[in-house]
């Protein structure tokens, strides 16, 4: 467990306090939230990916594919010296083994919000942020009883007109774990007027093509972490209950989004499954572990601005 929290503190880096236009990706993650190109107002999107076949490691025999469905509620709005930006989302993946099913459909609801105040006539400024979500399996589970949270706060220093830098910590609470404080460095970098930089959990390179917000390609590398509460089941001989599974991703995604007559845009894109761990706990206590080679997933999104 503190090998995870010093993996997961290693990701937590940065994030853009500033919003310029539109979004060159969608979802409900913070990373998404805080792009400096947010649309202002509220944006509705649709994605679906297919993560493909992979080995499982551990001395698991088979492999694991799933299919997976989001669907996003984003806001955004800012005015002279602040912000505000928040992000709702419902999850659906459908998980396919070929071996023994240690997960069947689950469904995750998220919600994050992200704020900040600039100090009128200073470089200076101050941030806080929210999040958490519910998961679980679709059949038999509680989705109440697989919980996540965080939040955070702190300052931020800004240079030129739309770059940042900031520094807090964060507090991460999660059902069968205990609860985690990490730093948190944050960064927004406008490196020229089509070239953006923006850290959070990870960090997304965006690049604007053409100068006018119409096409960008993106490069994302990032660490997500998901709880799902699962249904009753036999634990080991003798013992029976709803063990919660933690599945901890490390990916890489190149993306391309174009958008048409300023509202609505569609974003394809191809991810490398880098890392990806489920660990399985119950009464605070890890009873399996499961990795798997790394593995591709593609991803097709549409979104529409209001």
């Amino acid at each position: 467990m503190r090998a995870k929290s010093i993996f997961l503190s290693l990701f937590l880096s940065s994030l853009a306090v500033q919003s310029w236009a539109q979004s060159p990706t969608g979802g409900t993650t913070f990373l998404d939230i805080i792009s400096p190109q947010q649309e202002l107002g509220f944006t509705l999107s649709q994605n679906y990916e297919h993560a493909f076949s992979t080995d499982l490691k551990n001395g698991f025999n088979g492999d694991v594919s799933s299919d997976s469905f989001t669907t996003g509620l984003e806001y955004a709005n800012n005015w002279r010296t602040g912000f505000v930006r928040a992000g709702f989302g419902y999850n659906y993946t459908d998980w396919d083994w070929s071996g023994p099913n240690y997960i069947t459909n689950t469904q995750k609801l998220s919600l994050q919000a992200i704020s900040g105040q600039r100090f009128d006539g200073t470089d200076w400024g101050v941030f806080g942020l929210l999040g958490g979500s519910l998961g679980a399996e679709t059949s038999g589970a509680s989705l109440g009883d697989g919980y996540s949270y965080r939040f955070g706060f702190g300052g931020t220093y800004y240079w030129g007109k739309r770059n940042s830098v900031s520094l807090g910590v964060m507090v991460i609470g999660q059902t069968e774990y205990d609860l985690k404080v990490l730093p948190l460095p944050i960064l927004n970098w406008q490196i020229t007027d089509q070239l953006n930089l923006r850290t959070f959990n990870g960090f997304t390179l965006t690049y604007d093509v053409f100068g006018d917000n119409q096409t960008n390609v993106d490069f994302t590398t990032q660490y997500e972490s998901d709880t799902f509460r699962l249904k009753n089941q036999t634990i080991q001989p003798g013992l029976t209950g709803d063990p919660i599974v933690d599945k901890d991703s490390v990916v890489v995604s190149v993306g391309v989004t174009q958008r048409f007559l300023k509202s609505l845009y569609v974003r394809g894109y191809v991810e490398g499954i880098v890392y990806r761990e489920f660990d399985f706990r119950y009464s605070r206590n890890n009873y399996r572990t499961i990795k798997t080679d790394p593995g591709v997933a593609i991803g097709l999104q549409g979104g529409w601005n209001f």
